[in-house]
């Protein structure tokens, strides 16, 4: 077996913007949005059935990244590729796994789980958790032992019993057999994900934003999970996550809000727009902030059109698509176009074209960015606590968002006009 290089097998449509690990989608997010989206999930579901949800997406996509990468590395017995799937995992920022399991199921320990520690960093001293917080990890365990020993997809069942979040010591995962079940969702990889973007676009600045966003995806190249498995930069956990698990939890709920609460759809909508507000609000600004940025591209300003160019070019590094700027009138419009994203490719692949925009990410980043270029005074090097957060948009956010084109309903492009309430 090779040994496992992220670096290697990590690889962009470059004029797209969209960023592969071993053929399958992936993209940079931080604890911010990660926490959030989940939440969502269950808050809309409930948490029985938002956590089943979860390690479901969990399991389905790893199964296919580490398929993929054991192929790539020459991976071929059982111990070797659990070894892969551990160091995968630690790569990945997710935290640290000790698998002790075989084909009939086990046991998995894990330690500063990216999910569970990071909630307990962020929450831990101000809520009370009551249920387990690491689905991802959970599904993780279940399809790196299926990988291991040869099982079909879906073998295998995985609940943690114990959570670091709860305030145990560590992250306890049970894995037992079953029948697999029917599994139908089509592939998204490269392959169909370049059938449905549209021509790629340039925008304003792009003499700025390129070569930043070519720097950025450099600096990255080599970023992995230090000793704990853990990504912390900017001021955020990171982790590089699997497309596949956002879009499958996001729009499953969607699909099963609709089903059987048509009337809450809306309000599910909103949250999932709003877990990509925080997202950019967070990360983007997060990495503006930090020395790592100013040694990469020099001071920062004030100027509301050079954050825009920057936030542009940190999009595109993180693997979100080829966001341009296609319209700016200082503190009264902004109008952001892509002829790619993660969202619309996973949509149009599994589900065909859409009867509205459901480009949530997209959306609520749109919105964020706006925000941060209008609204933080970046040369003052604000924190950007949870209070800071809430002291911006107590009295309400004073610009609104509308998506007039979208990839997932026929267009080549997707469009967001950000205008002045």
């Amino acid at each position: 077996m090779t040994e496992l290089n992220l670096g290697t097998h990590r690889t962009f449509i470059p004029e797209q913007e969209l960023m592969f690990l071993a053929d399958e989608p992936v993209v940079y997010h931080c604890h911010h949005f990660n926490l959030f989206l989940d939440q969502t999930i269950d808050d809309g579901l409930g948490a029985a059935e938002g956590t089943l949800l979860r390690t479901e997406a969990a399991a389905e996509f790893s199964y296919r990244l580490l398929k993929n990468l054991c192929e790539r590395t020459n991976a071929d017995t059982p111990p070797e590729r659990l070894q892969l799937a551990r160091e995968l995992f630690r790569q990945l920022g997710h935290g640290t796994l000790e698998i002790n399991a075989d084909a009939d199921g086990g046991q998995v320990i894990g330690t500063h789980l990216h999910y569970g520690f990071a909630w307990q960093e962020k929450y831990g001293k101000k809520v009370k958790r009551h249920y387990p917080a690491d689905a991802f990890a959970a599904g993780f365990s279940s399809a790196a032992v299926e990988i291991a020993f040869g099982l079909p997809q879906g073998s295998l069942t995985a609940k943690e019993e114990q959570c670091f979040a709860l305030k145990d010591k560590n992250c306890v995962f049970s894995l037992k057999r079953r029948v697999p079940p029917v599994l139908d969702g089509a592939p998204v990889d490269a392959q169909s994900t370049l059938a449905v973007v549209g021509p790629p676009e340039n925008g304003i600045g792009e003499d700025v934003i390129q070569p930043i966003a070519q720097g950025l995806k450099e600096f990255t190249a080599g970023v992995a999970g230090d000793e704990r498995g853990l990504v912390q930069a900017f001021g955020v956990f990171v982790t590089m996550q699997l497309t596949g698990y956002y879009n499958r939890v996001s729009y499953d709920a969607v699909r099963r809000i609709e089903a059987k609460a048509p009337h809450s759809v809306g309000v599910l909508e909103e949250l999932l727009r709003e877990s990509g507000h925080v997202c950019v609000f967070n990360t983007f600004g997060g990495i503006l902030l930090s020395p790592e940025w100013e040694g990469l591209v020099g001071p920062l300003t004030d100027d509301p059109l050079d954050i825009l160019k920057w936030s542009i070019a940190i999009g595109r590094a993180l693997g979100m698509g080829r966001w341009v700027i296609a319209e700016f009138e200082a503190d009264r419009r902004f109008v952001v176009r892509t002829s790619s994203s993660y969202e619309s490719a996973y949509y149009r692949t599994r589900y065909g074209l859409a009867d509205r925009p459901v480009e949530y990410l997209f959306q609520g980043a749109a919105l964020a960015m706006a925000q941060l270029a209008h609204r933080v005074k970046f040369t003052e090097k604000p924190a950007l606590t949870p209070e800071y957060y809430q002291s911006l948009f107590k009295g309400g956010v004073p610009w609104q968002a509308e998506q007039t084109r979208s990839i997932v309903c026929g267009d080549t492009f997707s469009e967001i006009v950000v205008t002045r309430k």
